[in-house]
């Protein structure tokens, strides 16, 4: 299952429908800061049914419509409405789905044309393996925000995010999946280093440790890494943890930026390796992360403030050398 094409009407900074496609594999986003690049993944996740409104970057419902321009009314509804595939071969059946609401509040989801309330939508949601599609998102701000909590609020957090009702439960899905992905992921972004994820029981506490020993056998928790390090470590650790949600795609926003160039040229190998099981749809700056991408769109905005697909193409290198920048 991949998403494969989208449409984005009236939502955030986007005045005009919005059309945009993917492949199986890698897909970046790129263009210059405030045009509007994360406004696809809040209409992503909004789409598929987020009630959150801070998950989607807002107070207010009004902030999801756009505003209103010069040139451009403000809207009085939005709408997405997403396609996706269970396979990349070009008999796959499509199925469509989408959210639309509009100012008075009124609402409609539907699959197939199909309405549906909330409740249903979700639960149809789940039957095409969309249940955890609201999780599996990662934002700048948010890179290291599980490194950052002490090991009992980190396994709470895990535990939350798994779904998972005991101790025992996380001790099976740890022992079983996450520490040997966890382990391969960071051979790829520091190869000469080696981790151990401990879990911690004392006194009725339990928690989750993270050690990273680096070359030179500098042993370090997860607080004494340096800023490169951590975001290294989490992006791993929480890719990790996204594997055993088995969601057909990770949203990544921004998540390489304070990563040297040599651990730009290893997290190449470590995004090709999500990228074999896993659709990735990524915002980024980066020309290391930009050459990997099977498609890349570049977001710009007019005059006024609103969004725009300026152009959306299938990599190859002739393309990669005429956009060099975002």
């Amino acid at each position: 299952m991949y998403l494969e094409d989208m449409a984005i009407e009236g939502f955030k900074s986007f005045s005009e429908k919005t059309d945009m496609s993917f492949q199986p594999g890698i897909s970046v986003i790129i263009g210059n800061n405030g045009v509007g690049k994360s406004n696809i993944l809040d209409a992503i996740i909004w789409g598929l049914g987020e009630t959150d409104l801070n998950r989607a970057r807002c107070y207010s419902p009004d902030e999801l419509f756009f505003a209103g321009s010069k040139d451009y009314p403000p809207a009085t509804f939005i709408k997405v409405d997403m396609t996706f595939r269970p396979g990349p071969e070009k008999d796959a059946p499509k199925i469509t789905l989408g959210r639309e609401l509009h100012k008075d509040g009124s609402e409609r989801y539907h699959i197939l044309n199909q309405p549906y309330t909330l409740t249903e939508y979700r639960h149809h949601l789940a039957e095409l393996n969309l249940t955890h599609a609201l999780k599996t998102i990662i934002r700048q701000e948010q890179i290291n925000d599980m490194l950052l909590l002490d090991p009992e609020k980190r396994l709470d957090q895990i535990c939350a995010l798994l779904d998972l009702q005991s101790f025992q439960e996380f001790s099976g899905k740890l022992e079983s999946h996450i520490s040997d992905h966890f382990r391969r992921y960071m051979t790829y972004l520091i190869p000469d280093a080696t981790v151990h994820l401990e879990k911690l029981s004392q006194n009725g506490r339990k928690g989750l440790d993270i050690q990273v020993t680096l070359p030179g056998n500098r042993i370090r928790r997860a607080h004494q890494l340096s800023g490169g390090e951590k975001a290294i470590t989490s992006l791993a650790l929480k890719l990790a943890i996204f594997n055993q949600l088995q969601n057909p795609f990770y949203l990544l926003d921004e998540v390489e930026p304070s990563l040297d160039y040599v651990h730009h040229k290893s997290m190449q190998a470590f995004l090709k390796d999500v990228a074999k099981d896993t659709q990735l749809i990524m915002i980024t700056h980066l020309r290391s992360t930009i050459e990997l991408a099977d498609t890349v769109h570049g977001v710009r905005t007019r005059w006024d403030g609103s969004s725009f697909m300026k152009f959306y193409f299938d990599m190859d290198e002739r393309l990669l050398r005429l956009y060099k920048c975002c």
